[in-house]
Parts: structure tokens; C-alpha cells; sequence
């Protein structure tokens, strides 16, 4: 099969994701079965994203001006954390039934 190397590095990464080689990805995929694996590995995946968004944040925040932290609303940090909240929950509960 001949790929562009865009869409081969996204086959990879796709397949990683799903802890598949990509002959497996692709033959799931092309039979119309789940690629995905487990809910909680997709969870799992879910809360590294969430790690490290976390440490970004608190890399920023060591960097502000001491005293300055009231430049970051609360509110916008709580709404953040419940949509991340939301999006574990939703893949937990669907176990990546819908993303095949």
C-alpha cells in the first residue's frame, strides 16, 4: 500500500494509541471491528493528557510575579478540569465503542 508519510505517521500513532501493531489496526478497522482495545486503557491515555496539561499549568504559574496568581480565574480552571472530568467518564462508560 502506498501512504504519503502524513498519513502513515497518523496510522502509527493511531495504532500506538491502541497498544495495536498496525497490520492489526488496519485489519480491525477495515472488518469494521472495535480498534479499540479496553476502556480503561483509553482512560489511562486520557489522565497522561490530563498529567500533563497539569504541569504545564503549574510551570506557568511558577513563572508569574509573585502575588499575580489572581490573574487566573478559578472558574475557567474548574470548568477545564470537568470537561476532562467528563471526557474520562464518557470513554470509561463507552469503552471507545464509538470510535472504531
Amino acid at each position: 500500500m502506498r501512504l504519503t508519510a502524513e498519513v502513515k505517521n497518523a496510522l502509527e500513532q493511531k495504532a500506538a494509541e491502541r497498544n495495536l501493531s498496525v497490520t492489526e489496526f488496519l485489519t480491525r478497522a477495515g472488518l469494521g471491528r472495535a480498534t479499540r482495545q479496553r476502556a480503561d486503557v483509553d482512560a489511562i491515555n486520557e489522565l497522561r493528557g490530563c498529567a500533563e496539561e497539569l504541569k504545564s499549568i503549574h510551570t506557568t504559574l511558577r513563572g508569574l510575579p509573585e502575588g499575580s496568581s489572581g490573574l487566573i480565574d478559578p472558574a475557567v480552571m474548574n470548568a477545564q478540569m470537568a470537561a476532562i472530568t467528563a471526557t474520562i467518564e464518557r470513554v470509561w462508560v463507552n469503552g471507545g465503542a464509538n470510535d472504531r
